[in-house]
């Protein structure tokens, strides 16, 4: 196992923003004890561990950091039987499998009063992984970011919600990472819109969210992309990239 430093997450987002950002698309990297046809792509196996690179524009800052995610094993949450999942140590998922996929029921976060359940089914990752495959989670805008100084047009720190819809786009695809190269990946590609007030509150802006995730067979998640655009001249496109630096367990 290689040594690692682990900062804390950007110091443009707090950890657990940053981690309510991504980690919806993260969770799916890890679930286990499915159906043959998912579940080599989700491993949950305790102690299994994944280190990532973190490459994030804001504003036209640049930050590059590094983020731990390690499986805590089994556990039980409301009579339920759930699988654990942790990153940077302070944050906490608690995830289930059933008949239509893995799905997050709750979660617990630093500055959380306690651990916060899922007010609906949130699907993860479906248990069928063919290409055209869709479901629809909710995220939050945390990227784009007012090009003005007001702190009322501020984006980041308000949390706008956006649902986007989720597709399988490809079963074959490749990509290349510190990691490794990997082939026969899942791409999952994702798009929403959500609508907000910019100068001043004198105006409105859509802002168009994609992203595209890989998993990889007997791995998990590899790389994720992530983009936050808008043609509005008050808003400035954020972009976060993670690309899986090492892996074991």
């Amino acid at each position: 196992m290689k040594a690692w430093l682990v900062p804390n997450p950007l110091p443009s987002l707090s950890r657990e923003q940053l981690f309510a950002l991504c980690l919806p698309f993260l969770a799916a990297a890890f679930m286990a004890g499915c159906s043959s046809s998912s579940s080599s792509y989700f491993p949950l196996e305790r102690s299994r561990w994944w280190y990532y690179e973190i490459s994030e524009t804001i504003l036209d800052e640049h930050r590059d950091s590094r983020y731990i995610v390690v499986n805590s094993g089994k556990g039980v949450l409301d009579a339920q039987d759930v699988f654990l999942q942790s990153a940077q140590i302070t944050s906490l998922d608690y995830l289930r499998y059933n008949g239509d996929g893995v799905e997050r029921i709750a979660s617990r976060r630093p500055g959380m009063p306690g651990i916060v359940r899922e007010e609906s089914t949130r699907v993860v990752l479906p248990d069928t992984l063919e290409p055209g495959r869709k479901w629809r989670v909710s995220t939050t805008l945390g990227l784009i970011e007012s090009r003005t100084f007001a702190r009322t047009d501020r984006v980041v720190v308000r949390r706008y919600p956006v649902e986007i819809e989720k597709t399988i786009a490809a079963n074959d695809a490749s990509v290349r990472v510190e990691a490794g190269y990997f082939d026969d990946c899942i791409r999952v590609e994702s798009e929403g819109r959500a609508v907000i007030a910019t100068d001043r509150g004198i105006s409105q802006a859509s802002v168009l969210v994609r992203i595209t995730e890989w998993y990889a067979k007997d791995v998990g998640l590899v790389r994720l992309k992530r983009v936050e655009s808008s043609d509005s001249p008050f808003l400035k496109t954020g972009t976060q990239t993670w690309e899986l630096a090492d892996y074991g367990g």
